[in-house]
Order: C-alpha cells, then sequence, then structure tokens
C-alpha cells in the first residue's frame, strides 16, 4: 500500500493566528504520524513509524559482519540476484555495518561531487525470537549512503533516497519466516535522485554506516510520541504529552519522573482523534533544562489494553521552552548566547560510523572549549550525539539536508525529495531538549522550494523557530526578501563592520550559523566579533566552521620530507590526515581532535567567567589587587565556582590563595586579591595568575595579570649585569674587506662591501648570522589563499643588499656600526626596501638596535615587517617572557597569558609571533645565542630552511581568515616608513644574573609538544 503523503501549507500570515498548543501538539503528532512518499523510479516505499519498546527483550541490533559486493557502476552483473534467500555468498567479502565501504579499501574516497557511481550489495541473516510472534517487527536504518533498497526473504520490505542521514523504519512483520533463520539484503547506490543535497562540503562516504536495528512491538502500539513544554505563571511548566496510536483501542497514561527519579506528575492522556491521545501534567518546580543546567526528567508511557500494558515506552526529555521577544532569542524567557561551532559526523579511521564513545568525546571536548553550542552542518547527526547533548548540556541547530545541489532546488521532479527531509528530521529530534533551532539547509539561494520546506517545518513544531542560513555576501543583498514566518537570521562571515551594521539594523534574532573560519590556523576575527555578539541583544550567537578539521588517515607511498612545508598532518613517514586539499583542512582541532592553538583561542573568548584586568601597578608589601571579574552564564551565578590564585615571582608561585565569587548571571563584581610583594623584587618578573575552576574540578578560564613595580625595566636589569671583565674595552679592527668589533664575550664581523654581519662567540661559534629586513611570514592557508590576489610578499627576510653603504665609528667607550642600502624582493628587483639599521655598542657589550627602511617602488601587501636576526640552526631553543604560549596576532591574542615561556624548535608551537614581549633569548640548550629585550612588543620566531629567524615586528597584520582579508591589512601603499629599536646582547652559556634568575640554568626543554610527525603548522 502507498503510504499518503500530506503537505501542510500553513497560511502566510501564521502571527495574526492563535491555535491552542494542545491542538498544535497533537497536529505534530498527526502529521509524523503520516509517512511520507519515498519513492524510487516510481516504486512504493512500505514506510512506517513505531515507537521502539523500553523492554530491551524486543529490540535486537543488527550490527556486525555482513557478507558485502563492492560493484563500480550500477550493474552488478552475476550477483544481480543477490536478494533470493538461496543465492551463494559464500564468496564475498566481509564488511562491518556500521561502516562506510571506501574506509575498508573497497572503493577511493571521494569529496563532495566528485562521489562516482557505485553499487554495495549487503546480506545478512537473522532469527527472530519465539516470544515476538504475534506482535508487529519493524527494521530500523538510521542512516544509509546514499540510496537503498531493502529485501527480506526475497521479497521487498522498502526503499530510500531522502536522505543519507535520515532515519527510515519498515514494518517487515508479513515478510518474516515462522521459525529459523530470515534473509536481509540491502542494496545501496551512490548516487540516487536527490543525491546532491547530501554532498555538502565534507567527504561523501557510502554504505550503512549508522545502527541497523529489529525491534518488535504489539499491534496496538504507540506510533508517536510528541512532549512539548509551556511555562506558565508561577514559575510552574505544563508538558504536553500527545501520542499517535497504531489503532484506537488503547488507554494511555504518561508518568514524569523527576531528575531525582521521583513522580513528578502523572496524567491520563484522553482520547483527541481516531488514533490519538493527549493530555497534560503540570510541574509547579520544575527543574528547567538549560545547557548551564541540563536537567533531564523521564516520560515513560503506558499503553494498556484490557486493563493489562501492551506497550511501554520512555524518553528523556527537559522542561524548556523555546521563544522570541522584540527581536532577542529566549530560552525560559531569559536571552542567551550560543557559543558555537560546526559539526561534522566524521572520524578519520571511521569516517561517519562514529561510536557513542567519540561523541561523547567530542561533547566534552567542546565543553573544556567553552562551547555550549553545536550546529550539525549540514545534516541531522546521529541521534546518540543529540541524546548526549541532552544529558550533557549542550544548544543544538539541527539541520535539515537540503543544502547544496543548488542548481536542483527549482526543478519540479526535485520539490519531494526536498521536502520528504523534513519529516523525518523533524520527527526524530523534536523531543530532544537540545534542540533550539531547526535550520533548513545551507548558503542555498531563496527558493519557494526552500521556504515551503520552512514552511512544512514549522507546521510540524511551532516550538521552535526555523531558519535559512545564506552566504554572507548573498544575505547583505537579499536579507530584506526572507519572509517573516522564517524567524532567525542566519548570515556567513560577516567583516567587523558589517556585523556592526547589521547590530543596527536587523530585528529578528541573528545567529551567525558560520564565521571565523578556522582554514588552518587562522580563525582571525573571533575575539571581536565575539565582543561585538555579546554588546548587542539581537545576536544570540555563532558558530565557528569547523569543530575538527575533516580529515580522514591515508597512506603515502613516498615518506614525508620533514625539511618542507606541507599541507597535511602526518602521523608518521608515510601516515597522513587527509583533508582533501584545504577543503577540510578548517578545525579548531586537528582531525584526531588534537587541539591547535585556535581551540584555546576559541575556548578564551567564549569563556563564561571573564577577568578584565591585564596589567596593574604595585608596590612592595601588602596590599589589594583589586579584578573585575564578569559572568556570561546565562543562568547560573558564579556561586560554586572558585577562583584559585597564586602570586608568581619568575615563575614561581610564592603565595597562593582562593577566592569566591558570587555574581549573579550576566553579572560582573571586583574581587580583591591580598598579596604581599617582596621588597627586593625590583628585578623580577611579578605576575597575579588566577583561574576559575567550576564544581566540576574543569578549569572554565584563567588570567596572568602583569604586576608593574614603579620604574622597574628588564632591560636596565640586563644592562646592569653585563659588564666586561676587568673593565675590558671594545677592540675595533679593520681590513680592506671587513670591519670587526671584539667584546669580551663575542666578536661582531661585518663586510665594508657586502653589509652580511655576523656575531660568533670567542670560540667562533655563530651566535648571529645576518640582520636583515624582515618583510613577511611563512603564510598560513588562508594567507595563501588571499595573497593571490592581494599581492602577499612571501619572503621573510630580505638578504641581497644592492648599493651597501657601511660605516664604523667609534664614539667614546662605544662604536657604532651603519649598514644600509637597497634591499630588493626576491623575484622582482623593481621593488625593494631602501634604508638600514644602527647598531650602538656599548663598553658593556649591548648592542641597541635601530632601524628605518622606506618601500621603494613597492606593491602589494605585507603581512608583517621589522627586523630579522638570522641564528643558526643550533640554536633551538626559545625563550621568551611576554604573551604565551602560542603565537599571537592582532585579533588573536586572548588566547595567551603573561608569562615566562621556554620551546624547543620541534615543539609544534615554536612558531609565529609572540605579543608584548619584553625579553626573548634564542640559544643553544647550553644556553650560547643572544637575547632581545624592549618595551613590551611583537617578536616572532621562524624557521626557514637551515637558520631560525628572530624577528622584531614593528608592523604586523591579523591572518584573515578563507577568502576574506585580514581586519588589520598592511598594504604597502599605506606604509611610510619601518622602523623600530630594541637591544641585543650576546650572550655565552655563563647567562648573566637577571637571565639566569627569570629562567633558571641554560638547559634544553624537556616537555617538547610533539602530537605529530610533522604538520601544516610547522
Amino acid at each position: 500500500m502507498r503510504p499518503r503523503a500530506t503537505f501542510i501549507r500553513p497560511p502566510m500570515n501564521t502571527r495574526q493566528r492563535t491555535v491552542p498548543a494542545f491542538l498544535l501538539v497533537f497536529l505534530l503528532v498527526f502529521l509524523l504520524a503520516t509517512p511520507f512518499s519515498d519513492t524510487l523510479a516510481g516504486t512504493p516505499a512500505i514506510a512506517a513509524e513505531a515507537h521502539a519498546p523500553r523492554d530491551p527483550a524486543f529490540i535486537r541490533s543488527l550490527n556486525g559482519d555482513w557478507a558485502f559486493r563492492y560493484v563500480p557502476g550500477l550493474e552488478a552483473g552475476g550477483d544481480a540476484g543477490f536478494v533470493a534467500p538461496q543465492f551463494d555468498v559464500a564468496r564475498w567479502d566481509t564488511i562491518a555495518v556500521p561502516a562506510n565501504w571506501e574506509l575498508k579499501g573497497f572503493a577511493e574516497p571521494s569529496y563532495a561531487d566528485e562521489l562516482k557511481e557505485g553499487l554495495g550489495l549487503y546480506r545478512r541473516t537473522f532469527a527472530v525470537p519465539p516470544d515476538w510472534r504475534g506482535r508487529r517487527t519493524f527494521l530500523r536504518f538510521e542512516g544509509v549512503a546514499f540510496g537503498y533498497e531493502v529485501w527480506v526473504n526475497g521479497t521487498k520490505a522498502g526503499e530510500s533516497t531522502a536522505s543519507a542521514f535520515n532515519r527510515h523504519t519498515f514494518d517487515v512483520t508479513e515478510l518474516l519466516r515462522d521459525g529459523g533463520d530470515n534473509v536481509l539484503a540491502v542494496r545501496v547506490t551512490t548516487r540516487p535522485h536527490g543525491f546532491e543535497f547530501d554532498l555538502n562540503d565534507d567527504w561523501s562516504l557510502s554504505g550503512i554506516y549508522r545502527d541497523v536495528t529489529l525491534f518488535s512491538v504489539p499491534e496496538t502500539h504507540v506510533r508517536d510520541l510528541a512532549a512539548t513544554t509551556k511555562l506558565g505563571a508561577g514559575g510552574a511548566a505544563e508538558l504536553t504529552v500527545a501520542v499517535a496510536l497504531s489503532r484506537p483501542d488503547g488507554d494511555v497514561r504518561a508518568q514524569l519522573y523527576g531528575p531525582d527519579g521521583r513522580l513528578a506528575g502523572e496524567a491520563a492522556l484522553a482520547r483527541s482523534g481516531e488514533q490519538g491521545n493527549a493530555g497534560t501534567i503540570r510541574v509547579a518546580k520544575p527543574s528547567l533544562w538549560t545547557a548551564e543546567t541540563p536537567s533531564l526528567y523521564r516520560l515513560r508511557v503506558t499503553v494498556s489494553a484490557g486493563g493489562k500494558p501492551v506497550h511501554v515506552i520512555e524518553e528523556r526529555v527537559g522542561l524548556r521552552e523555546v521563544s522570541i521577544a522584540n527581536g532577542v532569542l529566549l530560552l525560559n524567557g531569559r536571552p542567551i548566547k550560543m557559543r558555537g561551532v560546526n559539526h561534522h559526523d566524521l572520524e578519520p579511521r571511521h569516517g561517519r560510523a562514529i561510536t557513542v564513545e567519540q561523541m561523547r568525546r567530542d561533547i566534552e571536548l567542546m565543553k573544556k572549549g567553552n562551547v555550549n553550542y553545536l550546529r550539525t552542518s549540514h545534516y541531522p547527526p546521529d541521534p546518540r550525539l543529540l541524546e548526549l547533548c541532552d544529558e550533557l548540556g549542550m544548544y543544538v541547530m539541527d539541520e535539515v539536508s537540503i543544502g547544496h545541489g543548488e542548481k536542483n532546488l527549482e526543478k519540479p521532479e526535485y520539490r519531494a525529495n526536498i521536502l520528504a527531509r523534513v519529516a523525518p528530521t523533524i520527527g526524530r529530534d523534536k523531543n530532544r531538549p537540545s534542540v533550539l533551532v531547526w535550520s533548513i539547509g545551507n548558503e542555498n539561494p531563496i527558493t519557494e522550494a526552500e521556504l515551503e520546506a520552512a514552511r512544512l517545518a514549522k507546521s510540524l513544531d511551532p516550538s521552535r523557530p526555523v531558519t535559512i542560513p545564506k552566504i554572507g555576501s548573498y544575505f547583505a543583498a537579499n536579507h530584506g526578501k526572507i519572509p517573516a514566518s522564517v524567524e532567525l537570521h542566519a548570515p556567513h562571515y560577516p567583516t567587523n563592520a558589517r556585523m556592526a551594521d547589521y547590530a543596527a539594523k536587523l530585528d529578528r534574532p541573528t545567529i551567525f550559523t558560520e564565521y571565523a573560519h578556522a582554514l588552518g590556523l587562522a580563525t582571525d576575527r573571533i575575539q571581536d566579533q565575539w565582543d561585538i555578539i555579546q554588546k548587542h541583544p539581537v545576536f544570540a550567537g555563532g558558530s565557528i566552521w569547523h569543530f575538527m578539521d575533516q580529515g580522514i588517515l591515508r597512506n603515502s607511498a613516498q615518506p614525508v620530507d620533514t625539511g618542507k612545508p606541507t599541507q597535511l598532518v602526518w602521523l608518521n613517514e608515510q601516515q597522513y590526515f587527509d583533508t582533501h586539499g584545504l577543503d577540510g583542512a578548517d578545525g579548531v582541532t586537528y582531525a584526531d581532535r588534537t587541539p591547535q592553538s585556535d581551540f584555546w583561542q576559541m575556548r578564551k573568548v567564549y569563556a563564561p567567567v571573564q577577568i578584565a584586568e591585564r596589567q596593574a601597578a604595585v608596590r612592595p608589601g601588602r596590599q589589594l589587587v583589586a579584578l573585575t571579574v564578569e559572568n556570561r552564564h546565562d543562568f547560573r551565578s558564579l556561586a560554586g565556582i572558585t577562583l584559585h590564585w597564586a602570586l608568581r615571582r619568575n615563575g614561581k608561585a610564592v603565595q597562593q590563595g582562593k577566592a569566591a565569587p558570587k555574581a549573579p548571571a550576566r553579572g560582573t563584581e571586583t574581587v580583591r586579591i591580598p598579596v604581599e610583594i617582596p621588597a627586593d623584587a625590583a628585578g623580577d618578573v611579578l605576575a597575579l595568575e588566577v583561574r576559575a575552576v567550576d564544581e566540576a574540578g574543569m578549569q572554565v578560564n584563567e588570567r596572568v595579570v602583569r604586576l608593574d613595580l614603579p620604574s622597574a625595566s628588564l632591560h636596565r636589569a640586563l644592562d646592569g649585569e653585563l659588564a666586561s671583565p676587568a673593565g675590558e674595552a671594545l677592540r675595533v679592527g679593520e681590513t680592506h674587506a671587513e670591519f670587526k668589533v671584539t667584546a669580551a664575550q663575542w666578536i661582531l664581523t661585518v663586510g665594508r662591501h657586502s653589509g652580511n654581519l655576523t656575531i660568533t662567540d670567542r670560540d667562533g661559534r655563530v651566535l648571529v648570522a645576518g640582520l636583515y629586513p624582515h618583510t613577511g611570514r611563512r603564510p598560513t592557508m588562508a594567507e595563501q589563499l588571499n595573497g593571490k590576489e592581494g599581492g602577499l610578499w612571501h619572503a621573510t627576510a630580505l638578504t641581497a643588499l644592492q648599493q651597501a653603504k657601511v660605516i664604523l665609528t667609534r664614539e667614546g667607550n662605544g662604536v657604532q656600526v651603519e649598514v644600509a642600502g637597497r634591499y630588493p624582493k626576491p623575484g622582482a628587483d623593481d621593488e625593494a626596501l631602501a634604508g638600514g639599521y644602527r647598531l650602538d655598542i656599548d663598553a658593556n657589550g649591548a648592542i641597541a638596535v635601530r632601524y628605518a627602511f622606506r618601500l621603494d617602488h613597492a606593491k602589494g601587501t605585507l603581512s608583517e615587517a621589522g627586523l630579522s636576526i638570522a641564528a643558526p640552526a643550533s640554536l633551538g631553543e626559545f625563550r621568551w617572557i611576554g604573551q604565551g604560549p602560542h603565537a599571537g596576532y592582532p585579533g588573536k591574542d586572548r588566547l595567551n597569558e603573561f608569562g615566562l615561556f621556554h620551546l624547543n624548535e620541534a615543539d609544534l608551537r615554536f612558531r609565529g609571533n609572540r605579543r608584548e614581549t619584553e625579553v626573548a633569548a634564542l640559544t643553544t640548550a647550553a644556553g650560547a645565542g643572544f637575547v632581545v629585550a624592549m618595551p613590551a612588543g611583537d617578536v616572532a620566531v621562524e624557521r626557514e630552511g637551515g637558520r631560525i629567524l628572530v624577528s622584531h615586528n614593528a608592523l604586523i597584520g591579523s591572518l584573515g581568515n578563507k577568502l576574506t582579508k585580514p581586519e588589520v591589512a598592511l598594504p604597502v601603499a599605506g606604509i611610510a616608513e619601518i622602523a623600530g629599536t630594541f637591544r641585543l646582547y650576546p650572550v655565552s652559556p655563563a647567562w648573566p644574573a637577571p637571565l639566569a634568575r627569570w629562567f633558571g640554568k641554560p638547559a634544553g626543554a624537556t616537555d617538547v609538544y610533539r602530537p605529530f610527525h610533522h604538520s601544516y603548522d610547522q
């Protein structure tokens, strides 16, 4: 029998109609109990709905090993008759279910539209327990990519093409054998009608990749259950429970058990319509569900016949209400901020066949990153993921899979396929309290088919808003055309300026469903844009693209060359995560969920406990340091969160304590920390470290406040300790080829005609191999893409010097060295930097460096600029006092805190710019090298071939995002001069006292963070 397809088109002016909530819920149940037509080549699908029973005795998993044959193309040949029970599959391969056949070696994985024609033929047998006799038996597939047909004992049970990510259930009762094994055969195709809608920006992996389940229910059973909450006066909650029955001969009762396990309320569900029952349970003092307080109730529904229970089902539900008022998204009547990421069901080794443990790990890692919201891009996820979001506390935007395939959206022959994706999504997930919003597709143009799908979603579930995410430029030009029935706006990738403009003009709640694209290590804009989101009530939040890199584990025939840059992540010489070029290298974690620096940036920006101060003036003795603590939680106070603090002197804790903040939700308070500053600490590094820890022991955020004593100066402390032994004076020598300056512990040589400069120790070991204009950094992936249009300079240092002018002058007890000329851009000799640097070497051996360059006929854009100190690769130990431990840039510096840091050059975090740096040292493990000191500024470290560059950055740009320009750009047309100053100290293993006091004795780093053999950010 062909199931009846029912499409409800609600009136356009829905806001002017009021329908009782009870009737809306019942309408929802009725609609969801009516299956949609889901056809392939005109053949009817025998689709059905039934709620699985509570009793595990009537549930069987069909996961496990199945017989399998993969066929390229569409012709099965001699295996075409595999559906017949007598067909011999003994020679077939075996495949695990769930699994993607590409990751089991049967076909080459493809990305997005690269998906090729292919068949997967599956067979297995199963037995039905004797006590299932006389009941209805259902076969349920949670997810099959991409289209499939199902046979039981040689008879077709049904088929599905809409979609790979929706649940489909078939009533197979009449097809089962009475005793003995039953033969289940499934024919999976990769490119059925409408498959394009499922190929949105990810790996296109095929096969039965989610659970397959057999379950049995009595003849009178629950086909569907809907539970919706309405909050009333005095804080009471009314839970309306509506069920659709298979036939109208059952009595139905609902019982609600609280988070404490006690009965919170119950109600008889009265008959309402031919096959529906509904009723309301009132809870006077509910524990409301939020991501901060994920209180779950247990709803038990019992269907009885003749006074005896025949079907008992259970759902975990949350009492909570989503609403909109004055353009603001509300949960339980309060505004919320959704701090989010986008998430795919994908794992490097198993593709889409992810386990509950992997899902839990993902959500727990998100929680550690202070994420409270995920968008299920671009399809409904594994249902267990949503159950974990309910349990652990995570807001969800659940997406109907009609993104991509834009060319088909207006074709009449695709309308049914598009709409057939809506009801299964909402029908499966409507009782999940974590799901706050339905998303209809992704980045489609506005079409009637999309709007019809949105109206259908709203008619099926009036309790949640719907949205239609749009490309940023398209939204900017067309948001006025989005009808009012779409309650939420969802633009992508705005600039800071455009976001501020939206704050003034948009009148609907707005969620930036994709922003701060995390290609490589970019994730630019997040901190500034989150400030804007936090400030304006119309903005409900945003989701970074993407949570993890979309990588699958692959083997390479050729070993990786670790001396060359890569766009991949290598686990060893020959195994890597394939992210399909730059398409999938877009997470804040790597594919295996190792956090990137972007993860830590996100965590800091999203932290619900914020401390404003980064610096404070202090004096010797006892005093209070005042901290401004902001509570960004939407529902809970800070009571229960503890501030653990420590006064650190040169990195070591000398005083510790705890504080107990109590600021209300969205409130701010001043917390005063009692410290005693040592009287003899003038030349030391002082800091107040504060860690916010929640009741579960998770560190939510931290702040290290730089404590400044009057007239303290780190570089003056170095100067005072560098007096030459026995007052040894600087010696100057010169030949026709070079000048030479000899100090107590080092020798500086500069070519008179070339300008080439080196500094060696007295044993001839090179400490500094050159000083050069610095015009860029090794570009990030985003910069490589953007630089093609913006003319990004890729040279980190300009080493060729034309028209060299070298002057050495004695100045009292000191020496002055000047090097100037024209430094051409590699490959473009007409473009150059003109100018040079001056070294003022005092009698103690300290070198004051001043540099100034102007741009000569230059074009394009710089990423950063200043002066580079070249060093041999043997100087692999980098220490600094400033912000760390990660690289920081404009718009990307909140991931770091002030402190003393030490990284080995093998550390994944080694390269990049460090902000607010006061002292930086590059040395051997034994301690020979050089130190740079200055007022707090930018210092970058970079590997370049066989050397390391330490660069003082006078100018520094932000990183940008994929295909978007940086917020802070450095076009050469706007640069008048590149100039700066710092102090340089060559050092031997016998470090000056301040350096040893700050960093300890010279040694190699013992804690080297190297999670990968080689990766794109090394």
